[in-house]
């Protein structure tokens, strides 16, 4: 319980501190990796190699689409679904993505349809990866502590 306790604080404060810089600090996504490390050893019904897919699934397309389309997508958000990765498993990973691109589309829609950004704005991805881990993480099956 004190570790999903932590892994919710460590989501909140990146979903903050990406909204407000746009940045994710690298001591972040560590902490949230090594808290990856800690739920492997705590429920080996995910194998370590569903975690170590996990890492790439998700992380190595976005970096990618980001050397194809420089600004696509910020260092820290491929950190953070690496370190993700690692801390759900390869098929929570994806639900958690496809969680946070949705939302993500949403969000900046409403900034298109209100006027608050144009389509040459950028605004920060990593809250609605947040999201979309933290829903992974308790919701699947996979995901669960």
């Amino acid at each position: 319980m004190l570790l999903s306790f932590l892994i919710a604080v460590l989501l909140a404060v990146i979903t903050i501190t990406d909204f407000k810089t746009r940045t994710i600090p690298d001591i972040l996504n560590l902490s949230l990796f090594l808290c990856g490390i800690s739920v492997a050893c705590l429920t080996p019904e995910v194998p370590v190699t569903d975690r170590l897919i996990g890492s790439v699934c998700v992380s190595v397309p976005l970096l990618l689409l980001t050397m194809v389309l420089p600004e696509a997508f910020g260092g820290g958000d491929i950190k953070l679904m690496a370190a993700a990765g690692f801390l759900l498993g390869w098929e929570s990973t994806i639900t958690a993505a496809c969680i946070g691109i949705v939302l993500a589309g949403i969000y900046g829609s409403s900034l298109l349809i209100t006027g608050k950004k144009t389509a040459r704005d950028h605004f920060a991805f990593g809250p609605a990866l947040c999201v979309g881990i933290a829903i992974a993480l308790f919701l699947t099956p996979s995901g669960t502590l």
